[in-house]
């Protein structure tokens, strides 16, 4: 059986508690600057933009010993190449339902179809992401990250003094933890400025034209985390809602930063003080970032399908299979990091061929509207698959331990 909840108090239960209310006090107050003085909210991008920088260069590490950690731990799990088999299929099937589920509903809704749009009225793609657009797949650092901590973790599971090894990681962590609890503090400001230059760059009447994309995006994000995931969390007699509950500090933390990221150090604490195995979690939700991405595959499914509706453009059985696997690979891309989503998107289009990019600009300029719903489902769905994973893990043990 699964340990019984902690009652031990963590860093969610007793700080973010108290920041939700600045965090939602934030988002107002930068609504409402962004429209009444927009000359100022203009000016507020590079807030957050240094915010993230500062962030990463926390988290990097976090990411690092996650992984080596839960590498090197999988050598003591019993059926470890079991584990690995399952987490893999797992991975497949929540990314292949959710590509198809956004092709479905775009399909269905329809949201690329008389829009009514001018295209010559909108406006140009930021330079950084022409210059990072291309035909071929790129190598996020993050990937080497994934890459170099496995292979750090395969060396320390396979070590006589791994157990040194792991408790300095463990120290390690917490003290990056304790540094990112303090980042944290500033989070209401950040918050702020990334809403007050969104309103006021884009404005709240750009939603009106392309409402019908963000809206689809919306609700296929909501059909996938309380159908599909539901199923699969009743299915391992897991209760959704109860665990959602369990994580909603973290929930809202990733809605008002847009970045699943952001909530990362915080989900192991929360999750290992309810009794899910700890080594099960550390290595499932460090690869889950960069492949187990739900929300990133509704996200470049619906835009594909809006941009084909769009250009009235038509296409074969054969065509729709070929971008079902080309969003599958862009997925990848998307790492959590705010503006990934988009260039997964860039990358798309560029390789599936037969999507002219001229209009991109107009996807843009809702993407920050659509990143929450993109973020908030990518998390889910990541916490979500560690807990079924552990959950799996535990009844095996259980039995085991019974015969």
């Amino acid at each position: 059986m699964m340990a019984p909840l902690s009652n031990e108090k963590t860093f969610t239960d007793s700080y973010l508690r108290n920041l939700t209310l600045y965090v939602f006090t934030a988002i107002i107050c930068g609504a409402l600057t962004g429209y009444y003085f927009p000359e100022i909210g203009s000016q507020l991008e590079k807030v957050s933009h240094y915010f993230f920088i500062l962030l990463e260069v926390l988290i990097v590490p976090v990411i690092f010993i996650a992984v080596t950690y839960g590498v090197s731990s999988i050598f003591s799990i019993e059926n470890a190449f079991k584990v690995v088999g399952q987490m893999i299929l797992l991975f497949l099937l929540v990314t292949s339902v959710s590509i198809l589920l956004g092709m479905g509903f775009s399909l269905l809704l329809k949201p690329g179809a008389n829009t009514g749009i001018i295209t010559a009225a909108h406006k140009e793609l930021p330079r950084h992401f022409l210059i990072s657009s291309g035909n071929r797949l790129p190598v996020s650092n993050y990937i080497i990250l994934l890459f170099v901590s496995m292979v750090t973790g395969i060396v320390i599971g396979l070590s006589r003094g791994k157990k040194k090894l792991l408790t300095i990681l463990d120290r390690g962590r917490d003290i990056f933890f304790k540094l990112i609890k303090y980042v944290y503090i500033f989070l209401p400001v950040v918050i702020f400025c990334n809403i007050s230059y969104g309103i006021s760059v884009y404005g709240i009447n750009t939603l009106l034209p392309l409402s019908k994309i963000v809206a689809t995006v919306y609700l296929t994000c909501l059909v996938f985390i309380f159908g599909v995931l539901g199923l699969v969390s009743y299915l391992f007699k897991i209760s959704l809602w109860d665990f959602l509950i369990s994580i909603k500090e973290e929930i809202i933390l990733v809605i008002a930063t847009s970045s699943s990221k952001t909530a990362f150090p915080m989900i192991f604490e929360k999750m290992e003080s309810q009794g899910y195995d700890r080594k099960i979690l550390r290595f499932v939700i460090p690869l889950g970032y960069n492949f187990n991405l739900p929300g990133a595959c509704i996200y470049l499914s619906i835009s594909c399908i809006f941009l084909v509706q769009f250009y009235s453009i038509s296409l074969t059985p054969k065509d729709y299979f070929w971008l079902f696997l080309v969003i599958s690979m862009a997925s990848k891309t998307a790492s959590g990091v705010p503006g990934s989503g988009f260039l997964a998107l860039m990358f798309t289009l560029n390789r599936f061929g037969k999507i002219p990019v001229t209009d991109l600009a107009l996807l843009y300029s809702v993407d920050r509207f659509m990143n929450e719903a993109r973020s908030v489902t990518n998390f889910i769905g990541i916490a979500v698959s560690g807990a079924v994973l552990s959950k799996i893990n535990q009844r095996r043990q259980d039995k085991i331990q019974s015969v």
